[in-house]
């Protein structure tokens, strides 16, 4: 494990009542991912018509799979966590780690494999276990390397990204998953279609608004892209002091602008 930023029993305190608050007051948007729309086709026909949301491939490029592997394999990495563990192809990866944990409330695991160290194994919305963990006071582990692949809403995504990053290790890396949507409904906060990225691609944009000290890449892994932030810094309270702000310049973004633009945003890496 690299060496971790120091946090004391204030700034444990700081991110519990951070956290406490918005699980107490909050609601993700209406999911309807066990009601997709029946004939796709003839409504990405309508919205195309519409409002041009045409379909934009992304460039091809190596799949984010492959990309998160080759992250969990470096000898650089010994602490992972990840949000949106689903079935745990993802967490099985880091089986020869230190310490990897999962976050997700309902995860689809198998009855064993994920029972034992270094699989942590947290089944519980990320906002509940953020809170829970500082709420104990500060952490005995600092993270080398975290993936947020939760519920795919702007905001979540954005909580996510102020949990880990105050439990960075220094030469912490974050990716976030399906920050490059193909079209606008896919990029729908409410999901109504199979392929669904959310819109999350709102958080890069928002840290390089108001996070210029972070190094914030889009990579065009394949299917939806990935966010590769660094530059992380534990102690840094800007996003929590001025959240509602963050939220608010976030959500006046306009996806159909996004797209329009998108691949300007993408890193040659």
């Amino acid at each position: 494990m690299r060496e971790a930023s120091r946090m004391d029993k204030a700034r444990a305190k700081q991110l519990a009542e951070f956290f406490r608050t918005l699980a107490d007051t909050s609601a993700a948007p209406w999911n309807a991912s066990a009601n997709f729309t029946p004939r796709e086709p003839d409504l990405h026909a309508s919205l195309a018509e519409l409002y041009d949301d045409r379909l934009r491939p992304l460039k091809p490029g190596p799949s984010y799979k492959v990309e998160l592997e080759r992250r969990i394999r470096s000898p650089l990495v010994t602490t992972y966590l990840e949000t949106g563990v689903n079935t745990g192809e993802s967490l099985r990866l880091c089986s020869d780690l230190e310490l990897a944990i999962g976050v997700d409330p309902a995860p689809k695991l198998p009855p064993e494999g994920f029972d034992r160290p270094p699989f942590r194994v947290e089944r519980k919305p990320s906002d509940a276990f953020f809170q829970e963990l500082f709420g104990e006071g500060p952490s005995d582990f600092a993270l080398d390397l975290a993936f947020i692949d939760g519920l795919h809403v702007f905001e979540f995504a954005l909580r996510d990204f102020i949990g880990v990053e105050a439990l960075a290790a220094h030469g912490c890396t974050v990716l976030v998953h399906d920050v490059l949507p193909r079209r606008a409904a896919e990029a729908a906060r409410h999901r109504f279609t199979r392929s669904w990225t959310g819109d999350v691609w709102r958080l890069p944009m928002v840290l390089r608004q108001f996070r210029p000290d972070l190094r914030v890449e889009l990579v065009a892994a394949a299917p939806t892209g990935l966010a590769v932030i660094t530059g992380l810094d534990a102690a840094n309270t800007l996003l929590i002091e001025r959240y509602d702000e963050v939220v608010a310049y976030g959500l006046r973004l306009s996806v159909m602008a996004f797209l329009a633009e998108r691949d300007a945003h993408v890193s040659l890496v």
